[in-house]
């Protein structure tokens, strides 16, 4: 859950919390209640998942 975090994020930084700090659930309602803390896009074929615009791993599941 943790990696799905956009540290670099304006929200993130608005939020002013320590993610190493959080628990998963707390990182899931964070998550939740602000999506724009979050890496995107996120593909995935239901097996893998590709967090952030990575294109070569993008057009693997393509």
């Amino acid at each position: 859950m943790h990696e799905l975090l956009n540290k670099r994020s304006k929200t993130y930084r608005d939020l002013k919390i320590n993610a190493k700090d959080l628990s998963e659930n707390e990182m899931a309602e964070i998550l939740s209640a602000h999506p724009k803390a979050m890496f995107r896009p996120l593909l995935t074929d239901g097996e893998k998942l590709v967090i952030g615009f990575k294109p070569e791993q993008m057009e693997t599941m393509l």
